[in-house]
This record gives structure tokens, C-alpha cells and sequence, in this order.
């Protein structure tokens, strides 16, 4: 609160908020408390023995993934809900050790899977329900399965590399559904379980009368425009990474657990309500630019704010990208929305040159590995690898050498960021294009890109193919 001041109607808002937001001390990570033993994670809650895992709740023992919900014993993930020993998924939920995988719901012991769900002891399958015992969606017998997963190698590199090139292909032969989801009612986007009156929505689940929001793992009703997170979460407008137990937020980032009525504002938690333009507050009210009002006249002063931001045409928008701390490639938005470094300055933004120094007894090219995870030394956690798609260093972690070997898995030869920038391009892009059925010629709205290389079914033609 010593870094309050005096609003200055001279002046547009976004410049006095920016003022604020560089002397107010912030935090070094998103740590929302209840973490053990995770010290290299960001933006987690309740996290014990965890390592690089980024933006979610409940983990234990993972390692090298984003966006989560109740996990234990994974690695290498992206949008992983209640699942456990689990490697290379992405959009999984309710699944218990299943390996290279994609949205896939409630399966097990399996490996390849796509599109499956309630899928068991199943290898390189698509579009299956309520089966076991299947070989790229064929029937066999527990016998004869256990012989294939048997001959598969598992733990050696080229085998791995040549199944996954083996099970693509097959993909690749096999309709999609225009859009992924279960559950939902009047529901307009894609990735959306259990959810009603949704429109242009992505990645949730329990989402009610809500428009424009992504990545809201747990739930939201009557939000516009909200990237990452809910529990909780009513009425929410224009902001990034708010949730739990609030209400009545707009335009803001990191506003948490039990807030209300906060504008414009950063960083302000545990039953904060009633503020604008403030950062790092907890347990007030009434507050503008970290500066004390009374009640009335804190509403007073609020509603003038107001109309001058309207005059100013800020009032509405969201924070200008050139008031970010980070530069343009450090951020998510270069995920989706990539740019180069010159693109980027010529729009007036930063970028960022910050390079990793890996310290290492030596550095060997991930392609003078040992192809299998039995011939690998301990000695591996005192090296660099050399990742063969970009030359970055990267190292293996005792814990995560434990996991490749308890489950026959050969040693990446990809830095963590390629691997996670490989399963986002598994994910569709977050917007919608109309095609036709490729059975039945009947108009619907796909996110797949390049939708006209690929055989999409609408829901009714999908339905009959997979029940």
C-alpha cells in the first residue's frame, strides 16, 4: 500500500497503471502455496516432487508439462486431467498409464491411442469405445496381444520412431469428428465436455453461458473472454489466469481466490474486492492505484475513472502488449500467433535474447546416444543432449530417468520446449472453419486445420461409425 498514489486525469490510465506495475514488488513465480519439493514449476497449487510443470493444480511426481488437473507419476504432457503414470499425452482425461496418446477419455494400459475412449490393453487405435485387446482397431485375443506388445520394443528409439510413423499413417486413413467433446448442450467450439450455451469456447469443462473463453479446466459461468483457469468463476470479463471463488472481474491477471468487483488489476488475491488499477494486494477494498478510499469515496472517484477511460478509449480493453514485462517470445501468444524477432519489433514490441546456460561434465548430440534406454549410463545425468532439432542443451533429471526405465521408454532426443511445441501442433488452432461432412455432404464447423485433406464426419455420421 506505501506505493499508492493520486489518480492524474492529465494522463491516460494505462501509462499510471504501468508506472505502479514497475515499483510494486512482484513475486518471482506463481506459486499459489501448498508446493513441496517443486522449486522448477510456475504457476501451480498443490505440487510435491514436480519439475518444469506449468499452469495447473494438484500434481505429484510429474514432470515436463502445462496445463493440469490431479495428476501423479507423468511426464512429458499437455492438458492432462485426473490421470496417472502417463507419458506423451495430450488432451487426456481419466486415464491411467497410457503412452503417446491424444484425446482420449477413461482408458488404460494402452499406447497410440486417438479419439478413444473407455479403451483397454489397446495399441495404435482410433475411434474406439468400450474396447480391449485391439491392434490398429482390429479385434484380437488377449494372447495374441500380449505376444505384439511383447515383440515391440519399447525402449529403443528407432522402433518408437518407426511405430509412431506406422500408427500416423493409419491415423491419417481413419474420419475425425468435426468436434471434440461429450456432454454438451448448444455448445459452439472444440475440446468442451459437459458444458451449456457455450459459443467459441475451447479446452473447458463445466462452462454455462459463457463466450470466448479457453483453457478453463474447471468450470465457469456467465465469463466473456477468459484464458486459463475458473473453479468457481462467475461473471469474468477480459482477463487471464483468474479462478477460484470469484466474481465480477474484468480486464485483469492473476486475480484469485475469493475476489470480487476488481478492475484492471494484477496480482490481488484471498478475498480482495472493490479495487481498480491495483497490483499485489491481498485482503482489501476500496483501493485505486494501491492508494485507500472510503467507501463512498472510492465509488466516487471509480465511476470518474471510468468516463476518463472512455474518453481515452481504454476502458474496455484489455492491457496494451507494450506495457508487457516480457518479450513477445517469451509469452504464450508466440505460440499461437508466432512472429519472428524483426516482425515483432516492427510492431513496437520487445524480444527477449535470454539464452539457458546448462552446465554439464560434457555435451554430446542427442544422435550419439544409445538408441536403448538399457544401455544408457547413470552417467547421462551429468551430460548435456544436444537437441537434434534445434542444437539447445537440455538435461535429464534422476527422477525422470527412473520413469523412462520403469516403463521401457527410450531418452528424448528433443529439448523440453521442441517437445512441447510438438504436442501443441497436435492440438487444433482456436478458431472454426464450415466444411461439409465428408459422408453425408451436411454442413458443420470444424477447428481442423487444412480440413479438406482430411475425412471429417459430423456428429450423427461419427456417432454410427464408433457405436
Amino acid at each position: 500500500m506505501e506505493y499508492g498514489r493520486d489518480f492524474d486525469f492529465s494522463r491516460p490510465f494505462f501509462d499510471q497503471f504501468a508506472d505502479l506495475l514497475r515499483v510494486v514488488p512482484h513475486s518471482a513465480l506463481a506459486i499459489l502455496g501448498d508446493n513441496e519439493n517443486s522449486d522448477y514449476t510456475n504457476d501451480n497449487y498443490k505440487s510435491k516432487n514436480c519439475y518444469l510443470i506449468f499452469d495447473g493444480e494438484q500434481a505429484e511426481s510429474c514432470y515436463h508439462g502445462e496445463t493440469f488437473v490431479n495428476i501423479k507419476n507423468s511426464l512429458d504432457f499437455l492438458f492432462l486431467n485426473d490421470s496417472e503414470q502417463c507419458y506423451q499425452c495430450t488432451v487426456c482425461h481419466n486415464c491411467y498409464n497410457l503412452k503417446y496418446s491424444q484425446f482420449s477419455q477413461n482408458c488404460s494400459d494402452s499406447w497410440f491411442l486417438k479419439d478413444c475412449i473407455g479403451v483397454r490393453n489397446s495399441f495404435g487405435c482410433i475411434n474406439l469405445r468400450n474396447k480391449e485387446y485391439y491392434i490398429f482397431n482390429e479385434p484380437h485375443t488377449k494372447e495374441s496381444y500380449e505376444a505384439f506388445i511383447q515383440a515391440f520394443k519399447s525402449s529403443s528409439h528407432a522402433q518408437v520412431l518407426a511405430m509412431q510413423k506406422k500408427v500416423n499413417d493409419f491415423f491419417a486413413t481413419q474420419p475425425l469428428r468435426a468436434i471434440r467433446g461429450i456432454q454438451n448442450q448448444n455448445v459452439v467450439g472444440d475440446n468442451l465436455n459437459n458444458c451449456k450455451n457455450a459459443y467459441e469456447c475451447y479446452d473447458g469443462y463445466d462452462l454455462q453461458d459463457c463466450r470466448y473463453c479457453t483453457d478453463c479446466l474447471m468450470g465457469a459461468k456467465d465469463c466473456l473472454d477468459v484464458h486459463v483457469w475458473g473453479d468457481g468463476m462467475e461473471n469474468c470479463y477480459n482477463s487471464l489466469l483468474v479462478g477460484a471463488s470469484i466474481r465480477n472481474i474484468m480486464s485483469s491477471i492473476y486475480v484469485i481466490k475469493g475476489c470480487s468487483d476488481v478492475a484492471y488489476s494484477l496480482w490481488c488475491l484471498q478475498n480482495s474486492q472493490d479495487l481498480l488499477g491495483c497490483v499485489s494486494l491481498r485482503h482489501k477494498q476500496y483501493c485505486i492505484l494501491n492508494k485507500q478510499y472510503s467507501k463512498e469515496d472510492y465509488f466516487d472517484l471509480r465511476a470518474k475513472i471510468v468516463e476518463h477511460m472512455k474518453k481515452t478509449g481504454e476502458w474496455g480493453q484489455f492491457f496494451p502488449i507494450q506495457k508487457s514485462f516480457f518479450g513477445y517470445n517469451e509469452t504464450i501468444a508466440n505460440e499461437y500467433y508466432p512472429l519472428t524477432k524483426n516482425e515483432a519489433l516492427k510492431q513496437g514490441w520487445t524480444w527477449s535474447d535470454y539464452e539457458v546456460s546448462v552446465q554439464a561434465e560434457r555435451v554430446i548430440p542427442a544422435s550419439r546416444l544409445p538408441d536403448d534406454i538399457n544401455d544408457i549410463p547413470n552417467d547421462i545425468l551429468n551430460w548435456a543432449i544436444e537437441c537434434e532439432a534445434t542444437g539447445k542443451p537440455f538435461k535429464v533429471i534422476a527422477q525422470e530417468l527412473k520413469f523412462y526405465r520403469d516403463h521401457h521408454l527410450p531418452i528424448p532426443r528433443r529439448h523440453p520446449d521442441v517437445r512441447h511445441a510438438d504436442r501443441l501442433a497436435l492440438k487444433n488452432p482456436y478458431h472454426l472453419v464450415e466444411i461439409n461432412c465428408h459422408n453425408c455432404q451436411k454442413e458443420v464447423q470444424t477447428s481442423h486445420p487444412n480440413p479438406k485433406e482430411k475425412v471429417i464426419f459430423c456428429d450423427d455420421c461419427y456417432y454410427k461409425l464408433v457405436n
